[in-house]
């Protein structure tokens, strides 16, 4: 009877621990990120995004869930909104040039979305060298 009474109990355990997933990150939320690079301050007009989800660090450039250009409204008004998004991790990077340094820039931030709503999200970028 003990050796029964243990194994409902483990069953019990497993089948609550298997019931707290962590919820992953990606499409199916209510969370907007409005993307916005920045060199010394302005805003980079030629810019790609790049999204990876359920990521705190920089993957390789192949592996991102997202790549998807800034638009860009004015000169020094350049962003990309992405909806939809759930709760989790995400690694953001930016690759553009700036014309002011003439100059290719990239840089990478993990962000993460811990309620869903709508952010503002700034990637600084520097050179590449």
């Amino acid at each position: 009877m003990k050796y029964i009474l243990s194994i409902l109990v483990f069953t019990v355990v497993l089948a609550q621990l298997g019931c707290n997933k962590k919820e992953r990150a990606g499409y199916g939320g209510n969370a907007n990120l409005k993307l916005v690079a920045k060199h010394h301050g302005l805003v980079i007009d030629s810019v790609t995004f790049y999204v990876k989800f359920d990521a705190t660090d920089a993957p390789s450039e192949s592996s991102y869930d997202i790549t998807q250009k800034g638009i860009t409204i004015a000169p020094g008004n350049t962003s990309l909104t992405i909806t939809g998004l759930k709760k989790g991790d995400y690694y953001i990077y930016a690759k553009g040039w700036d014309p002011s340094i003439s100059n290719n820039v990239k840089g990478g931030i993990p962000f993460k979305i811990s309620v869903e709503k709508d952010y503002d999200v700034i990637v600084a970028v520097t050179e590449i060298h």
